[in-house]
């Protein structure tokens, strides 16, 4: 008797284990890049981290560690590779397959920020973008380059040189994946 009483309380402990999800399935990032992960509980995100472990197979892929706000992981995109993190809680284990490839642009501009000059005249251009790694790099030969309006301005490619062709205003557009910007270009007579 003693022993279906004990085997009763076992399952009814295990009854009432509570379910645990993560929001995540996997991460791709960029290095330099993060990724947040919510563990919830019941369906509710937990309000505390307490009950919640986590493992890295590869840390110099990745590392964890709480947010700021003291509810969700950040994994942060050391370097590029391929890892997995293993999340915890209430003896359920997710594991989180994270791939980090190289660094991506997050912002670009095309120097100068804006062009004013007269006709006849040339100004030299190029793009540049900072990326998840907060470095410079010169995007300009791989940028794609257009004006809206030819007449008034073009651009050589070659030597990367605005011409000045006609009085007015147009734009000068740059494109590098999913990175876009623009300037201004006023030619004065």
């Amino acid at each position: 008797m003693r022993r279906l009483g004990l085997l009763m309380f076992v399952l009814a402990g295990c009854l009432d284990n509570p379910t645990v999800e993560v929001d995540t399935s996997s991460l791709e990032l960029p290095q330099g890049a993060k990724g947040d992960v919510t563990v919830k509980i019941d369906g509710a995100p937990v309000d505390s981290l307490y009950s919640v472990v986590w493992a890295i197979d590869d840390p110099k892929v990745v590392s964890v560690e709480p947010e700021w706000d003291g509810v969700r992981l950040r994994i942060d995109a050391a370097n590029p590779g391929f890892t997995i993190v293993h999340v915890n809680s209430h003896g359920q284990t997710f594991d989180i397959p994270v791939r980090v490839g190289p660094p991506a642009i997050q912002y670009m501009w095309i120097e100068p920020s804006t062009v004013t000059t007269e006709v006849g005249t040339s100004v030299h251009v190029k793009a540049t973008g900072l990326d998840t790694m907060y470095r410079l790099q010169d995007l300009t030969p791989d940028a794609f380059w257009t004006v809206r309006d030819e007449a008034i301005a073009n651009l050589d490619m070659n030597g990367m040189m605005l011409h000045a062709m006609g009085e007015g205003r147009t734009t000068l557009h740059a494109t590098y994946r999913d990175q876009a910007t623009l300037t201004e270009i006023t030619i004065l007579k």
